[in-house]
């Protein structure tokens, strides 16, 4: 049986097949990047949402957005129109317009908050300068998605090709785009950062090894092993089997580039130390095989396994890490443990990879010596030393703003910084607080209990505006206070005072008309008196004239017989005188003749006798007719004399009526001069009570009339603030503080509180509280960043103990590992706080924190690993003896992969995204830590002081039986430092 049987299949079958293994390695690396899309292509393709999808805050997106009909996502973006000059018509045709394409897009848009669209809300979302404002937009698929970042770009493609008017600039912004440029910087940055990770790599390889070849072929290794897990990482993408987030591809990246390193640096270093001790190229090759094999099996497994924990976390910034970060160090793995040997092999070939130098081990044996020798004192100086670094946690802020983290030339980051000109930096990031009621609350009872919210919110410390149906700009409504609408009662008073004035004039005049009446009656009584005494004494002379009438009367009646019978007589003696007077009748010159003519007029005076007596009969007829007149006279004047008195009479009491309604008309007079007054004093007072409430913006006191609801207006604002179905209501919080950070997040709880207890008791008591928003999405981010970091970080810490207890088999050492883990990363946090917020003044990211305590805790394990598996070969040589040689054989080693892998991630730096640089640092600072105290002091020094007990429950001898010390003497004769331990403190 050849020599080569003897050794285990696996290196002999990689020594066999050593071309084919690279072959096939390259052909699957090229395959894989030639025939895909890059892993930054398709990560972008592939984006997962980073809302944590079962966070209140999310829920309550989705929910409002249901029960409002607008949206299924959170996604929200803000386009901003700002000027040098107050927005004018031109403005708001270029925002008309836009608008109307926004709404035409359903694909993207889903919703626009159309408020400067309506004069009635446009002040909502208008600055007071009047030189910006803003519409905001929920868009299609949830942030951070696939969907959300095609929608960012198609209304980002929408104003750009739509030129504004001449002075107006216009910015997409938000939440949404703030990730989106995110997501597109970290990708972008990927080449800067790669090509600044492998300078920094060959710089640093370049100091170790001082040979060109070997860092070449170290860097050929690394790239295989990259290329291959990033092509792997993009063909599960490819066929959408994985998602990945901001941070998969710049952790994927810089993980397989250092753990690729540090594994070759651990199988080359363990090489070379074979090929110090006179071992021949295929012996060095399956010592080290053997050495390290099982190291880097066991330290990608822990790594793979503790970010493979990250699934158990709920936030899609952890979870997204898991698969990626994940398969790619099992590829790392793969290629480390074939493709690096088939590559050592083929170089050995040519004579490449031997040491170029002694390696310098006396300085880490003396290290090493000091351990065992001194361990308590060396033990407390490296505990107060990492002591010294946890305690620069105290004080440690943290920061959710992620535009602090990215750069400043990005749109979403422009946008921003030309709203905050004329906005607070929480006006375009506010929160939302839904209240979802079982009834329809567009009433005035439940309008009521809404704005007792709105009142208990705003008078939370750190909120700076509360805007609701009941105060749709801030402040409540105008004119809806109680005492101002109850002032408002007086308003028709006030008006009708004026013509009850002028009717109290009237009074007043009536009462001096009615006096000028009684001063007319009483001239009318004085004059009635005298006319009944006139009357009077008429009537006493009508009755003597009416007397004498009747007496002339009897002496006409005897005048009229005296002549009638004087006609008679008159008449015989004409009878017998007719012939006579004929002959003066017939006498025709009688007229010439004197005595006939005298004749003849004296016969016809006798013949007017008779007509006296037809005369006398009528004079007597009249004058009997106007006798009985004059009685009927006298008697009428008799009843007149009669009731002239008596009409006298009546005078005084009516003068006596009419002066008492004049003194009633001036007595009501006064009083209502007096009530008027007090009246206008009464409504004066009401309408500046009034004015005063509604000039201080008070919110006591708060009620809407029936009749409001009615109103065009208000039923405009019913539509923005209010479900369709009026059963759900929404209040816009804005904090005084960027929301952003610990401060804004602060009042989350303190929100809902308030809400919930303002309805107790009221009409909607039962209502549902629904709250999102920047400060209370990052809220739950904190929250489930907390939960996060503690399931992740106990899931890893015991795969890393499980892997350490079942690579060395000891309880105890184990345990060390771990505990020593968690000390590096308390100290390699606290120094980050000191550098990045003591020193260079920026809060460290929120995702730091979680990302430093999966990756350190994953990736710390490597050098203790590979150091207590050292001492375990060692031990033959007893346990002090054991620990200085290990520390010799490894430190330089362990050394120089812990300053590459320090540095690789510290190389993260140099890309464009600072939280990302952030972590890197601070993992990079655990590693060096853990290099340089943990794993060269402390680790060293526990072993020392535990001796045995270290192993347990291993039995482990702390002197090497003689048999075997002889032997190791006459083998490999330590140094002088090592033989005095040995043999004093073995």
């Amino acid at each position: 049986m050849s020599a080569n049987s003897t050794h285990p299949l696996i290196p002999r079958t990689l020594r066999a097949a050593a071309v084919p293994i690279i072959l096939i390695w390259v052909a699957i690396t090229a395959g894989l990047n030639l025939l895909l899309p890059q892993v930054e292509s398709v990560s972008k393709h592939n984006a997962v949402s980073m809302s944590p999808q079962d966070a209140p805050s999310v829920i309550a997106a989705k929910k409002m957005g249901a029960k409002f009909q607008e949206s299924t996502s959170d996604s929200i973006a803000m386009v901003v129109l700002v000027s040098d000059q107050p927005l004018g018509e031109a403005a708001h045709r270029y925002y008309d317009t836009v608008v109307g394409k926004f709404e035409h897009d359903t694909k993207h848009v889903q919703h626009v908050q159309n408020f400067w669209g309506d004069l009635i809300t446009a002040a909502g979302v208008q600055s007071s300068d009047g030189k910006a404002a803003y519409v905001q937009l929920n868009l299609a698929g949830d942030q951070g998605s696939t969907l959300s970042n095609e929608s960012v770009a198609a209304v980002r493609d929408i104003i750009d090709h739509t030129p504004p008017p001449a002075g107006l600039q216009v910015y997409v912004t938000g939440p949404a785009p703030l990730t989106t440029d995110s997501l597109e910087t970290g990708d972008k940055s990927m080449i800067k950062m790669t090509v600044t990770t492998m300078v920094v790599i060959t710089i640093m390889l370049l100091l170790v090894y001082r040979s060109v070849s070997t860092v070449l072929l170290i860097l050929a290794v690394v790239g295989i092993e990259m290329g291959s897990a990033r092509g792997m990482v993009a063909l599960l993408g490819h066929f959408r089997l994985i998602d990945f987030s901001t941070f998969s591809v710049p952790l994927l990246t810089a993980l397989a580039i250092a753990a690729g390193t540090d594994y070759a640096i651990f199988l080359i270093g363990r090489y070379q130390e074979a090929r110090q001790n006179d071992e021949d190229p295929e012996t060095a090759y399956y010592t080290a095989f053997h050495g390290v094999g099982h190291v880097i099996l066991g330290s990608g497994l822990t790594i793979a396994g503790a970010v493979l924990c990250l699934r158990l976390t709920r936030l899609a910034y952890f979870k997204s890490l898991a698969f990626p970060s994940a398969i790619g160090l099992i590829v790392v793995v793969a290629a480390s443990l074939t493709a690096a040997p088939a590559v050592m092999v083929v170089a050995t070939r040519f004579g490449l990879l031997d040491p170029k130098r002694k390696m310098k081990t006396k300085g880490w044996r003396r290290v090493g010596t000091a351990a065992v020798r001194w361990p308590k004192p060396i033990l407390a100086v490296a505990t107060s030393v990492v002591l010294l670094g946890i305690l620069a946690m105290i004080g440690y802020k943290t920061s959710y703003n992620d535009r602090h983290y990215i750069p400043a030339n990005v749109p979403a980051n422009v946008g921003y910084t030309a709203a905050e000109k004329h906005f607070s930096a929480a006006r375009l990031n506010p929160d939302i607080l839904m209240v979802e009621s079982d009834h329809d609350m567009r009433n005035p009872t439940d309008m009521i209990v809404l704005d007792r919210i709105a009142k208990a919110l705003f008078r939370i410390r750190g909120l700076a505006m509360v805007q609701s149906i009941t105060r749709p700009l801030g402040s409540p409504i105008a004119h809806s206070s109680i005492p101002y609408q109850v002032s408002m009662q007086s308003v028709p008073i006030t008006q009708n005072l004026q013509f009850l004035k002028q009717r109290v004039g009237d009074i007043s005049k009536m009462s001096d008309d009615l006096g000028q009446l009684i001063a007319s009656m009483t001239q009318m009584q004085t004059l009635m008196a005298q006319f009944s005494d006139a009357m009077h004494r008429t009537v006493d002379t009508a009755h003597g004239t009416v007397d004498t009438a009747h007496r002339t009367v009897a002496d006409l009646n005897t005048m009229k017989r005296s002549v009638e019978e004087m006609r008679d007589h008159l008449a015989d003696f004409d009878d017998s005188v007719r012939p006579f007077r004929n002959y003066f009748y017939w006498e025709p010159h009688c007229f010439n003749i004197p005595a006939c003519w005298g004749v003849r007029s004296a016969f016809d005076a006798l013949d007017g006798v008779d007509t006296l007596s037809g005369n006398m009969a009528t004079v007597v007829t009249d004058m009997d007719a106007m006798v009985k007149g004059m009685d009927g006279t006298v008697s009428g004047m008799d009843e007149i004399d009669a009731l002239t008195p008596k009409m006298v009479a009546q005078f005084p009491p009516i003068i006596a009526t009419a002066t008492a309604m004049q003194q009633t008309l001036q007595t009501i007079h006064s009083s209502f001069d007096g009530f008027i007054d007090q009246m206008q004093q009464m409504t004066n007072t009401a309408t500046a009570m009034g004015e005063a409430f509604d000039a201080s913006k008070s919110d006591d006191y708060f009620y809407l009339p029936p009749e409001v609801f009615a109103n065009p207006d208000f039923q405009k604002g019913l539509k923005l603030f209010l479900s369709p179905d009026g059963k759900a209501a929404r209040i816009i919080i804005t904090h005084d503080v960027d929301p952003a950070t610990e401060q804004g997040i602060s009042t989350v709880d303190d929100e809902l509180v308030a809400a919930h207890e303002a309805v107790k008791g009221t009409s909607i008591a039962n209502a549902k509280m629904y709250l999102t928003g920047t400060a209370a999405t990052y809220k739950d981010i904190q929250s489930g960043a907390k939960y996060d970091t503690m399931i992740a970080a106990f899931a890893a810490l015991t795969l890393i103990f499980l892997v350490m207890l079942i690579l060395t088999r000891a309880f105890v050492a184990s345990l060390v590992i771990v505990g020593t883990i968690v000390l590096s990363l308390g100290a390699a946090f606290g120094i980050s706080v000191l550098i990045w917020e003591r020193i260079v003044g920026i809060d460290l990211n929120w995702i730091v924190l979680a990302f430093a305590v999966i990756i350190l805790l994953a990736v710390g394990s490597d050098y203790n690993l590979l150091l207590v598996s050292r001492f375990k070969e060692e031990i033959g040589a007893g346990i002090n003896t054991g620990i200085i040689r290990s520390m010799g054989s490894t430190g330089s080693v362990v050394t120089a992969a812990g300053l590459v892998f320090a540095f690789t991630m510290g190389s993260m730096i140099s890309g464009d995204l600072l939280n990302v640089g952030q972590g890197g640092t601070t993992i990079g600072i655990g590693l060096l830590v853990d290099t340089l105290i943990v794993r060269s002091l402390m680790t060293p020094s526990i072993a020392a002081l535990l001796g045995p007990w270290f192993w347990w429950p291993l039995k482990v001898r702390s002197r090497p039986a003689y048999q075997a010390r002889s032997h190791i003497a006459t083998a490999a004769p330590p140094d002088t430092d090592a033989d005095v331990v040995s043999s004093g403190a073995s």
